[in-house]
């Protein structure tokens, strides 16, 4: 099951699909960093949203209170009042019923969202705490750890885009091998990995071949990332 209610990624996804992704633990910790911030970024617009949500209810019940008082009054003199003022008070006194019940409405799921975003960026912060002492280059800030690993960081995505390309569809796209190509390591690494993808492709065709399952055989020797460990069950 994919479901994920009240949250943006769910810490299996953060783990194994985001961090996981990556080819380096710096560009694995310069993403979290991105969903940090987003995160926390979020969970500030929810106070705001909550500071919003108690003026209006505020602004309900002294709307209702108010009417309440102009049909008291209106009671205490026997009904001398005008009469427009009391149906005016009435229907006042009705709206701002109606209107804390549409506010109060959305509190249960409000309340999830935000208890969901603060778990949410509890895992993304340990995600972070475990990579960082990977990092190369964990004494820069975020900019320059960012910029200094893009270069190992943008190889392995190709190799994977390489291989994945190569084994699924016998190819790589014209677009996908100009990146490849424009990459300072193209030669010296991209090349002979293309070559060791295809002679492996070769020999799965081979024990194809004599009836045996060499795709199976291929997949089974292809490296998972392992940036991160699973983590332990208590």
């Amino acid at each position: 099951m994919t479901a994920k209610p009240h949250r943006q990624n769910s810490g299996f996804q953060l783990r194994y699909f985001l961090a996981g992704s990556c080819s380096t633990p710096d560009g694995a910790y310069v993403l979290m960093y991105g969903q940090l911030t987003d995160m926390q970024n979020k969970l500030r617009h929810a106070e705001s949203q909550l500071l919003a949500r108690q003026a209006k209810l505020k602004a309900a019940e002294a709307k209702e209170a108010r009417a309440n008082y102009v049909l008291q009054c209106a009671k205490n003199n026997e009904g001398t009042g005008l009469l427009y003022e009391i149906l005016q008070a009435e229907a006042d006194a009705l709206q701002a019923r109606a209107d804390r019940l549409e506010i109060e409405a959305d509190i249960p799921v409000w309340d999830m969202n935000w208890q969901a975003a603060k778990q949410e960026l509890a895992d993304i912060e340990e995600l972070m705490l475990e990579l960082k002492p990977k990092c190369k280059y964990a004494d820069r800030d975020i900019l320059a750890m960012s910029e200094a690993s893009q270069e190992e960081e943008w190889l392995g995505e190709l190799k994977q885009r390489a291989e994945n390309f190569l084994i699924t569809a016998g190819t790589i796209p014209h677009d996908h091998f100009q990146t490849m190509r424009s990459h300072p390591r193209f030669k010296t690494d991209l090349v002979p990995y293309i070559q060791g993808v295809n002679q492996k492709i070769a020999q799965a065709n081979r024990l194809g071949q004599q009836g045996k399952d060499g795709m199976a055989a291929l997949m089974l020797e292809l490296e998972e990332p392992k940036l991160l460990e699973a983590p332990r069950e208590d």
